[in-house]
């Protein structure tokens, strides 16, 4: 077998890094075969050394993943492995995220690592790089910027994020060179957590720069048949850095009118609401493949104004519809359009088409039914998630009586995440009785939704200090509606609520294909016994 590398390669594919970790340590002649399709994927988690191994390897390396709190230390570590003549040359995926706010300061070793995975090696496809910081300064090395213009050309997806202060010209610059590249189809541009961050420039300099990058626009096209045909045009998704003040429509209108005919998602960029008119007309008309559309509404603005977005989803309804949309930091009550609200918009030109929605918000009061469109009206629903805006302190005050009572429209949804949190200082017009009562309303519903696969479920105040005490009989007879979800693989819920000895039995007795199993406030010694029962099943901390 050993002696056709093709049949290797496709046995190997099937081999998990364990598997292929376990058939390397089986003799020498196993090491040779398995062990560089051991270090095509390299992830470091938490974790402040290189691989052993790896010095040897780097020319087998096709994905680097850096997912830690510590990034710096990781990529000091990388770069302890690297040298002048060795390097990752045939690396073709690079991904470094900071899952802490705590930061990450651009250290020459450590900018000069990412710099040197880059530089020079034009087999890259995929570059990630999401820093969630809050720091100051923190800028796209114009270095990075210049490798992807000239060095990258098999370039297919660019994401940066969580500098939260790009420069106006930096952010252009970025841009500029999403646009032009010739094989580029996925560019996001924006901040960490989907947040607005303003740049420091004036007007004067934001309407110079917008015009400039029209002419460079206009000239790639006018230079000639080819140049038109892969420069500008390859993009199918895009989510443009925000900006002070949002994009002017002698901007925005000519990008999306004529230079993004391929454009399938749309990161739709904060707007002050004077042109939404022209919008919905410029995406009815040139749009076509739009169906996947993102808004973020900025939170430190009193008042909010949907029209914008209202006009983008109008507008979509021109061609096939929307599938997929997010909406991030919305405020029902605040929002000061006085026509048909955000949602019911939706639901009314989308119904029968969106399969995806994701909703992070936050609600000063409470007491919001924006909801009950989506649970009543969408029959094709596949995924449906309604959480608290990321990176936020603030939450979205939901209770169970705010979702409908009325049957779930969706019955093949296959993910649905809720987020239920209640205050004691905002009065309810319900009382705890009828909170309990909504609450088994809910897991009834969920438990006919047969196809679903993902389930979490968080909830926060729902204690005795709140008066919200579920008490045996009750915690047992909610976990028994969802028991016959037998297609369930992954299950998010906080343990702290229900306990050991009633989610461990039902994951035990009505879940076989469960995988993952994650909890808020997660004890190893509450999942011991299932543990036991299932060594296999990956338990840990709620994400």
């Amino acid at each position: 077998m050993f002696d056709y590398p093709e049949l290797v390669a496709q046995l190997a594919l099937y081999l998990s890094p364990q598997d292929l970790a376990r058939c390397s340590a089986t003799c020498k002649s196993f090491a040779r075969t398995f062990e560089p399709y051991l270090y095509r994927q390299v992830t470091m988690e938490d974790k402040h050394s290189a691989p052993p191994s790896l010095p040897q390897h780097l020319q087998h390396v096709r994905m680097l993943r850096i997912y830690s709190r510590n990034v710096e230390g990781c990529l000091q570590a990388i770069a302890g492995v690297l040298d002048s003549t060795e390097t990752m040359t045939n690396l073709q995926k690079l991904s470094i995220t900071n899952i802490y706010y705590v930061g990450w300061v651009y250290t020459p070793v450590a900018l000069n690592t990412v710099i040197t995975l880059v530089a020079g090696n034009n087999r890259i496809t995929h570059l990630e790089l999401q820093m969630h910081t809050n720091l100051m300064g923190i800028s796209l090395d114009p270095r990075l910027l210049d490798i992807i213009h000239m060095g990258l050309p098999r370039l297919q997806q660019f994401v940066v994020s969580g500098a939260n202060f790009f420069s106006i010209v930096e952010a252009m610059k970025a841009l500029k060179i999403c646009l032009g590249h010739p094989s580029l189809t996925h560019a996001q541009l924006q901040t960490a957590a989907e947040r607005i961050f303003h740049s420091r420039s004036d007007s004067s300099e934001h309407k110079a720069l917008f015009e400039s990058l029209l002419e460079f626009l206009d000239g790639t096209h006018k230079d000639g048949a080819q140049l038109q045909e892969v420069n500008g045009c390859q993009l199918t998704s895009l989510a443009l850095p925000h900006i002070r003040g949002g994009y002017p429509r002698s901007f925005l209108l000519p990008l999306l009118r004529t230079y993004l005919p391929k454009l399938e998602r749309l990161q739709v960029p904060f707007l002050d609401g004077s042109y939404e008119g022209e919008l919905e007309e410029v995406i009815a008309g040139h749009c076509s493949n739009l169906c996947h559309i993102a808004y973020t509404f900025p939170m430190l603005l009193e008042d909010q104004n949907s029209s914008v977005i209202k006009a983008v989803i109008r507008g979509c309804a021109r061609w096939n519809g929307l599938k997929s949309i997010r909406i991030f930091g919305y405020r029902e009550q605040d929002d000061t359009d006085s026509s048909r609200g955000l949602v019911e918009t939706l639901v009314k030109h989308h119904s029968k088409t969106l399969e995806s929605v994701e909703i992070q918000a936050w609600d000063r009061h409470g007491g919001t039914s924006l909801l009950n469109p989506i649970f009543t009206g969408c029959p094709n629903l596949k995924s449906l998630k309604v959480l608290r805006l990321e990176g936020s302190t603030l939450h979205f005050l939901m209770y169970f009586v705010h979702l409908p009572a009325e049957p779930w429209a969706f019955q093949g949804l296959k993910e649905l995440h809720l987020h239920f949190y209640q205050k004691k200082q905002y009065s309810l017009t319900n009382t705890a009785k009828q909170e309990l009562e909504a609450g088994g309303r809910m897991f009834k519903q969920i438990g006919k939704l047969i196809h679903l696969e993902i389930l979490a479920l968080d909830f926060y105040g729902y204690d005795s200090e709140y008066g919200w005490d579920l008490d045996d009989s009750m915690r047992s007879e909610w976990l028994k509606e969802i028991a016959g979800l037998d297609k369930m693989r992954y299950l998010c819920m906080p343990s702290d609520c229900w306990g050991e000895q009633y989610l461990s039995k039902i994951i035990d007795s009505s879940w076989p294909r469960l995988e993952r199993v994650s909890s808020r406030r997660y004890d190893p010694m509450d999942f011991r016994w299932i543990k036991e029962r299932r060594p296999w099943l990956k338990i840990g901390d709620l994400e």
